[in-house]
């Protein structure tokens, strides 16, 4: 199937009027057929076949002989072919960057070097001829070919300002519509031949999300009837938030609210902020609606995918399948994506591809769930995209289990959503009542530090026979915990973030299988929405809504016949010193939660909420308030049609929201021979999987111990510290504060 077949297939199922997708089918379609037609070029073919270097750019050739033989082709389609690769000039002539088109065989820069590429078609005349007569066949279109004269002088009606970013240029000559226009074609026609060159011809059908409310049901609530607040999220239309208990149907209510707000060819958004939560997700909506229709879009998405089908296919075959299905989530292919808010605002901040949010975000569903966990600078990213996107008819809904006051009153001013939109369980409902009213945990206060009470804590999970959930501040506290407490316990396993890829997977599926472990010991990693219940818990100090999450980990239904028995200890297990002893929380914070706490034993989802909005009071404070207004008035997003230029992205983008959150990646010196064999045998998706995570910061301290090195020969850092499968990377003696 050719470019131009993909490009019918796509524009027939985006979310924009009837009349609109043909013109745009038609368009595109036609451009797909012309946008490699400059390859017939003697010096292109004779790279193909002897793996040379030709040097020159075949889709400026293209364009030319596009406008030649199709005069009627508008400017915008013109630009969208000959920039389908690389990016438009930038900088003035004798200037080359490596994403951006060589201006010196532009025709109207060094009409001599261009002269020169045109010859190269010239002198196969008879081949270029039998090559569009073939391509027209599939139209026909009216070209004109029969009397090509050869000569070609320019790109038609591209004219030079089209090509040029500073002062005069397309921002000064053109219209925003055009230029809106210009990349609108830009992105279907890359993501078309995207699509085509992986061979993915069967592209997923948008499913109408209505015709899978039975199935929500069925996976959602699992034969149990629908709750009163799950049942006003499928009867409200518009922008919505929802406030409802880890456990409680949550998710259901959201897919039902977006079967509710979806328009024709509708695509959905789900939006969480940690990548495991993202895969689970994917991996839950994908029983929905099926394994083609749901993508999932983050910085790791290629290693998950590869774990995903590694024990169905072989190695080679898998890594080959995850790459495919990894690209296709940045094209217009999955009609469902669960990602990071990051890639969201990659199209907001005009990042590498963001033209294609033009075609799919119209009229979208946007889900962004578990907001409160969002750091402020992103909050007010976030913010400042949605009132972009309401401006093309999107719909957002805000999930949240625990969700301050003050955030709530930011979501509703800034977004405008009305009171009759903001839902959770009433109490006046019998059901509803149950579910606020529903007590799952006991909580005690206990004094000291956790490590200072490991032994009672033992003693205790031996009398009961219980399943429990240790949850610590930092990595090194949970390292030890668990070296003790599996030695008592032969069923014990370790979660936090400085397990390579690999084994993170590893661990996440046997903690959220049918037979988990019946000790788990975790840091905040255990926060995200990881499906675990567990009978009881022992837990660091937190602030309230970071506690909401770690006990959603625990009598998660509430279905035990008594409150699950919680112990939160009043000081944190970490050494004090360079760094503040609470970190990475607010000290402040942190006590007044634990003050409040004392004050409850059997504590209720409301009396929870409550202790949220006191502590955090009126909201952000200081420089938390600071990074919320510079999100929120980012001037690239406020005036995005204006600063539209099309052809362009910023590169800088790649680096500010890629998702790593100010983290490098290392190879402990335990797995270096396993790294070098498998690059060896072109293994790189695996190889990749054996890095370990660790925070910037954590690195500078660790250079000073020299105890990091730096192998230019396979292009990674060494660490010098011990890791296993089942402990992680260890840094005794470094920087504990990292999750």
């Amino acid at each position: 199937m050719h470019v131009a077949d993909v490009a019918k297939l796509i524009c027939h199922i985006l979310p924009l009027p009837f009349d609109e997708r043909n013109k745009l089918a038609m368009s595109v379609s036609e451009i797909g057929l012309l946008h490699d037609i400059g390859k017939a070029a003697t010096g292109f073919q004779e790279m193909v076949r002897n793996k040379s270097r030709w040097g020159h750019r075949h889709e400026i050739l293209s364009a030319a002989v596009a406008a030649k033989i199709a005069p009627h082709l508008k400017v915008e389609e013109l630009l969208a072919i000959v920039t389908h690769h690389k990016s438009i000039p930038q900088k003035s002539e004798g200037t080359t960057f490596e994403d951006c088109l060589p201006d010196n065989e532009l025709p109207f820069i060094r009409p001599n070097v261009f002269d020169e590429m045109i010859a190269e078609i010239v002198n196969k005349k008879e081949y270029f001829f039998d090559l569009l007569n073939t391509l027209n066949d599939k139209g026909p279109y009216k070209w004109h070919i029969d009397n090509l004269d050869f000569c070609f002088k320019d790109i038609g009606v591209l004219k030079h300002y089209w090509l040029r970013r500073q002062t005069n240029g397309q921002k000064d000559k053109t219209t925003i519509d055009q230029r809106r226009h210009a990349s609108l074609l830009r992105g279907l026609l890359i993501t078309a031949d995207h699509i085509a060159s992986a061979h993915q011809f069967n592209i997923p059908k948008i499913p109408i999300q209505k015709d899978y409310e039975a199935i929500i049901h069925q996976h959602e609530l699992k034969g149990q009837h629908i709750l009163p607040f799950q049942q006003r999220c499928a009867d409200t239309k518009g922008d919505t938030i929802l406030k409802a208990p880890t456990g409680s149907g949550k998710t259901a209510a959201i897919l039902l609210w977006a079967a509710k707000n979806q328009a024709e060819n509708g695509r959905l958004f789900y939006v969480l902020p940690h990548t495991a939560s993202i895969n689970a997700m994917h991996q839950r909506l994908q029983k929905i609606y099926g394994k083609h229709t749901v993508g999932v879009l983050h910085h790791k998405n290629a290693a998950y995918l590869f774990r995903l089908f590694e024990n169905d296919y072989s190695s080679t075959d898998a890594a080959k399948m995850a790459q495919t299905i990894s690209g296709l989530a940045r094209e217009l292919y999955h009609p469902i994506r669960v990602t990071t808010p990051h890639q969201i605002l990659r199209v907001a901040l005009r990042g590498r591809g963001w033209e294609l949010g033009l075609a799919e975000f119209p009229n979208a569903c946007f889900v962004f769930d578990e907001i409160h966990a969002f750091e402020p600078l992103l909050v007010g990213l976030t913010l400042a995209t949605i009132k972009w996107l309401k401006s093309i008819g999107a719909k957002v809904l805000f999930a949240s289990a625990t969700l301050p006051s003050f955030l709530e009153n930011i979501l509703k001013e800034e977004v405008g959503i009305p009171d009759l939109n903001i839902i959770s369980p009433i109490p006046e409902y019998k059901d509803d009542k149950e579910v606020l009213d529903k007590i799952r945990h006991n909580v005690e206060i206990r004094p000291g530090n956790l490590l200072l009470n490991i032994e009672t804590i033992i003693t205790e999970i031996k009398n009961s026979g219980k399943t429990a959930l240790i949850v610590c501040n930092h990595v090194a506290t949970s390292q030890k915990v668990f070296e003790i407490l599996r030695k008592e316990f032969n069923d014990t396993r370790l979660l936090h973030a400085r397990f390579n890829a690999e084994d993170r997977f590893e661990i996440e599926s046997v903690i959220q299988s049918e037979n988990p472990p019946k000790i788990l010991v975790a840091t905040q990693a255990v926060e995200v929405s990881l499906d675990l219940d567990y009978d009881c818990g022992y837990i660091e100090p937190a602030p309230a809504d970071a506690l909401g999450q770690r006990l959603g980990r625990i009598n998660r239904k509430g279905s035990r016949y008594k409150p699950a028995q919680v112990v939160i200890f009043e000081e944190p297990s970490a050494k004090k010193r360079e760094n503040p002893l609470y970190l990475p929380y607010d000290e402040e914070v942190t006590q007044e939660t634990i003050r409040l706490l004392r004050q409850v034993s059997l504590l209720t989802e409301q009396q929870l909420t409550d202790i949220v909005n006191k502590i955090y009071g009126d909201g952000y404070k200081r420089d938390s308030k600071d990074d919320y207004e510079k999100g929120l008035t980012n001037q690239m997003i406020a005036k995005f049609d204006e600063n539209i230029i099309a052809g362009t992205h910023k590169d800088w983008i790649e680096d500010v929201i890629e998702g790593t959150d100010g983290q490098i990646e290392v190879l402990p010196y335990e797995l270096e021979e396993e790294f070098r064999k498998l690059k060896e045998e072109k293994r790189y998706l695996e190889a990749s999987q054996l890095l370990v995570p660790i925070r910037l910061s954590q690195k500078f301290a660790i250079l000073k111990k020299r105890v990091l090195r730096y192998n230019r020969e396979i292009d990674e850092w060494i660490i010098d510290r011990s890791y296993s499968n089942k402990k992680g990377l260890d840094l005794t003696g470094q920087i504990e504060n990292i999750l």
